[in-house]
């Protein structure tokens, strides 16, 4: 079972806004954050009877929460009494963040059969996903991650599995531009709803958005609709590049080659005009 996603350390005498919380119980994963509007806010209160939650798997405290929508002020969910729980001094979205793409893509696998392995990847606001049955690995990241960290982090996933497949949230976005110069083809994630979109990027700058559910994990490793054409384009820049350089090179030879058969004749010193 997946570990918890942690917010930052508990400090007294701080008050954040908490926006995000769960529907499902204390440990639960489906997770909803608040509109702007307080109207919209009131609705959703409407639509959740069944209440809300700090949940636990988000680092929280697995308490209630109660919906504060009142005019003039921005909505939030504030704790019943007196409690202690990290979130009251932590910005919670980026763990709520986690954790809503965590149920998507365990919801994903689950519908194809897959019993995956879930784990929160330390220091850093990523999943590690192992999918034993066809010894595939997914790699969510969606906090920046530098160049060098990328590289060990891929090499060492790709010694455990056959196949990696990386997902770059907005913020990772300079890690997908690594991997897009590397491979030809990179995989970039957002929220839709309750769902997930994934955008296949080429080489080209074009990014196509698809639905997590369009796509499949197989023995050959993750499928997406436009993978194929980002990978052929790829191929096609890379044979461009390389009949551009070997055509520079044979222009090259070309005129070494008229230097060597016609070298060129130093005209004869001047001399002094006598006196």
């Amino acid at each position: 079972m997946p570990g918890p996603v942690g917010p930052p350390a508990y400090r007294r005498g701080v008050s954040i806004e908490l926006r995000w919380a769960v529907t499902d119980g204390p440990a639960g994963t489906a997770a909803v954050t608040l509109p702007e509007d307080g109207t919209a806010a009131r609705v959703l209160g409407l639509d959740r009877s069944g209440g809300f939650w700090c949940s636990r798997e988000a680092g929280g405290c697995g308490g209630r929460l109660v919906l504060e929508a009142r005019d003039g002020a921005r909505p939030h969910f504030r704790h019943s009494g007196d409690v202690r729980c990290a979130f009251t001094a932590a910005d919670a979205g980026p763990a709520y963040e986690l954790l809503r793409h965590r149920r998507a893509l365990g919801a994903w696998l689950a519908a194809q059969g897959f019993r995956p392995v879930l784990e929160e990847v330390p220091g850093t606001s990523g999943l590690h996903v192992v999918v034993a049955e066809v010894s595939c690995a997914l790699a969510v990241q969606l906090s920046p991650l530098p160049d060098t960290a990328w590289r060990e982090r891929d090499d060492r996933y790709r010694r455990q599995v056959r196949h990696v497949t990386w997902l770059y949230g907005p913020a990772a976005e300079s890690a997908g531009d690594t991997e897009l110069a590397v491979r030809g083809v990179a995989y970039a994630v957002r929220r839709h709803n309750t769902g997930l979109l994934v955008g296949v990027r080429d080489v080209d700058g074009g990014t196509r958005w698809v639905r997590l559910g369009a796509c499949r994990l197989t023995a050959d490793g993750f499928e997406a609709p436009g993978a194929a054409e980002a990978r052929a384009l790829h191929a096609c820049r890379a044979a461009d590049r390389q009949e551009a350089a070997r055509r520079a090179a044979r222009c090259a030879e070309r005129a070494a080659q008229g230097a060597r058969e016609h070298p060129r004749v130093e005209a004869p010193p001047v001399l002094p005009f006598p006196a």
